[in-house]
């Protein structure tokens, strides 16, 4: 079944010369069986912050072989001294590994042979990628390197090694983030070769810097895990988001389902299209972001009954898994590398009405940290909402932060709730307790209720905000004397920014964001108020991908006397603030 760990005798252990330094290997020394322990572990880890997720099973990883000489994708990085290799632990400083253990031979030759033939140019990385007749290599340059320069050297490493197939280069801006630049120059070869995941399989057409599993044995088990479940759950026609170069949309497709592969980047569809031609496959494809095409689909009512996706790191970004519950799938197969954000998406997908059974893990990179997983999720009905109290008047909710008016469909199929109202609005993607009156008559009521009372809220908001303050002023569009006042009290630093908690004397989420943001220390994740870069980073290195803004607690006083409701903070919340207090080095590239 899928995620049965390999049949394997344990592996011999793997001594490295550049263990004690490269930051590449986190589990040199460890018996490969208590890495594959360990591993689980972290995504045990990962979804057990969110109690939603307590019944989940979560199989065994899934063992690798062979466990080192597999990698067939290298990103390197090079030092103005020389060094080719991966950063140092806990630092930028860079570890040169000629003698590399994970790197597949062909790929540790060719590095070799770039450290002898790369001279006086000055070069960022180099980046190789193994196909069916040998290696695509990729010069990361900084914008500006004369180009005469790098065709010079292409033709050294091609005339240096018989296997380099291709040369491009890659031109990187000084201030970028990761380390490959926008885009390719070709220099030598074809633009894009054949590669076959599987013996007997199709290829598809790898071009220089393109996404690939790095252990081609594992990428070929989880292929064959997924069309497993397609034909258990009678699929037919199947939609891939994220689709890439269509390696498995291909292999799909030739295994007879109806494949639709939505890839965004324009030369990646086209290679798509180009090997299901030359290999007679029917393929359809669709260009355009995820979310763009699967709500566009799902306007022309377009069937599907199974979508797969295959994210990077950060997840599916809200408004995604918002269009794909619109289009209704029977079942979403989604493959994840980063088992926090799958942990985050797969509650909201619970809340949409889709189901997910068991977990998989695989261990797509052997000696490193990294786990794949993969999740089957079938669709039912909306689940009831999380009730915490709930009297004559009033309902109040334990709210995700990610429902918006499905939320409000929720409480209304509670008994009695048929005409409930929200006190405030649903869009403004805050957590936490949420209050309805159930019918438009007591709404004054239960806003009395609530005035006479007291909300509290946690946030994270950017930067180092005083110990505690007061902020006093009006709210955009009302005009209220004496303006509104917020206050708070910083309870932590997480990253270099504040964790606080807050009362609001009147308007809740809505003043609070509006209140940080003129005070410059905006909270975190609000895309209305916010500060976009601040909220970009904390998505990429994160996982949120919604306003750090929590209703914890809320006093209310009834005509039976006060009352108070408590809510903790939800699983993707406590997920950031444990990635944020990681070390730096976790989280890079």
């Amino acid at each position: 079944m899928l995620g049965a760990p390999s049949a394997m005798t344990e592996p011999e252990p793997v001594e490295c010369p550049h263990g004690t330094r490269c930051g590449g290997c986190s589990f040199l020394g460890v018996p490969y069986a208590l890495q594959l322990v360990q591993k689980g572990s972290l995504v045990r880890r990962a979804f057990a912050r969110y109690p939603e997720h307590a019944a989940l099973p979560i199989e065994p990883v899934s063992g690798a072989v062979p466990t080192h000489g597999y990698r067939v994708r290298a990103k390197l990085v090079w030092s103005p001294d020389g060094s080719l290799g991966l950063f140092a632990r806990d630092s930028h400083d860079v570890v040169d590994i000629p003698e590399c253990r994970m790197l597949a031979p062909p790929l540790l030759r060719v590095a070799n042979v770039a450290r002898r033939e790369r001279g006086a140019l000055d070069l960022t990385g180099l980046d190789l990628r193994l196909v069916d007749r040998g290696v695509l290599v990729t010069l990361i340059a900084a914008q500006g390197t004369p180009l005469a320069a790098l065709e010079q050297l292409a033709r050294r490493l091609s005339e240096a090694s018989p296997e380099i197939v291709g040369v491009a280069a890659s031109f990187r801006a000084h201030d970028a983030v990761s380390l490959l630049g926008k885009g390719h120059v070709r220099l030598l070869g074809e633009e894009v070769e054949p590669h076959h995941v599987r013996p007997g399989g199709p290829y598809h057409l790898a071009a220089h810097g393109a996404f690939v599993q790095a252990h081609l044995g594992q990428a070929e088990r989880a292929h064959a895990a997924i069309e497993g479940a397609l034909r258990e759950l009678s699929a037919r026609r199947v939609l891939e988001l994220y689709a890439g170069s269509a390696a498995l949309s291909l292999s799909l497709a030739q295994a007879g389902f109806e494949l639709t592969a939505v890839e965004a980047f324009g030369p990646a569809l086209a290679h798509a299209e180009r090997a299901a031609r030359e290999q007679r496959l029917a393929l359809l494809t669709v260009s355009g972001q995820a979310e763009r095409v699967t709500r566009a689909l799902a306007e022309r009512r377009e069937r599907f009954d199974a979508v797969i996706v295959n994210p990077p790191r950060r997840g599916l970004a809200v408004d995604v898994r918002r269009a794909l519950a619109e289009l209704e799938p029977s079942a979403i197969l989604y493959m994840s590398c980063d088992a926090a954000t799958l942990a985050r998406d797969l509650r909201h997908f619970a809340e949409l009405g889709y189901r997910t059974a068991a977990l998989w893990p695989f261990d797509m990179i052997p000696y490193s940290d990294a786990v794949e997983s993969l999740v089957v999720m079938r669709r039912g009905a909306l689940p009831p909402p999380h009730v915490l109290h709930a009297d004559h008047e009033l309902i109040a909710i334990a709210a995700s932060g990610y429902e918006g008016h499905t939320l409000l469909e929720r409480v209304r199929g509670l008994p009695g709730a048929e005409q409930a109202v929200a006190l405030a609005p649903l869009d403004e993607a805050h957590s936490g307790i949420t209050l309805f009156a159930r019918s438009a008559a007591a709404l004054a009521g239960v806003h009395a209720a609530l005035a006479a009372g007291a909300q509290t809220f946690i946030a994270l908001a950017r930067g180092v905000t005083h110990k505690k303050g007061r902020i006093r002023r009006p709210l955009k569009g009302q005009r209220r004397s004496p303006p509104p006042v917020t206050s708070y009290q910083r309870q932590a630093l997480e990253a270099g920014h504040s964790l606080v908690t807050v009362e609001p004397d009147s308007a809740g989420a809505r003043q609070i964001c509006q209140h940080f943001a003129g005070i410059g220390h905006p909270i975190l994740g609000d895309t209305r108020y916010g500060d976009a870069p601040s909220n970009l980073f904390f998505e990429h290195r994160h996982g949120l991908d919604r306003p750090f803004l929590h209703c914890s607690a809320i006093r209310l006083t009834r005509d039976s006397g006060p009352f108070e409701l408590s809510c903790p903070l939800p699983g993707d919340l406590a997920s950031v603030l444990a990635s944020a207090s990681e070390p730096a080095a976790a989280h890079r590239e």
